[in-house]
């Protein structure tokens, strides 16, 4: 059986991030390529591009607005 997830610390992460980069500033992820965290990076970081996607990761590098 799948477990739950909860995306509401990565949120809170990413809407941190933000809040401390200045415009320009990059945040770099890694994280399991199964939750789709971009969309929220999108929204709450700026324009964000994939770096690198295995079956198991992804990495992207999101531009603070």
């Amino acid at each position: 059986r799948g477990a739950a997830i909860d995306e509401t610390i990565a949120r809170h992460l990413f809407a941190d991030a933000a809040r401390v980069l200045r415009p320009g500033g990059e945040l770099w992820t890694v994280w399991n390529s199964v939750l789709r965290y971009r969309p929220s990076l999108e929204k709450l970081v700026g324009p964000t591009r994939q770096i690198a996607r295995t079956p198991k990761f992804t990495v992207t590098a999101s531009t603070r607005r």
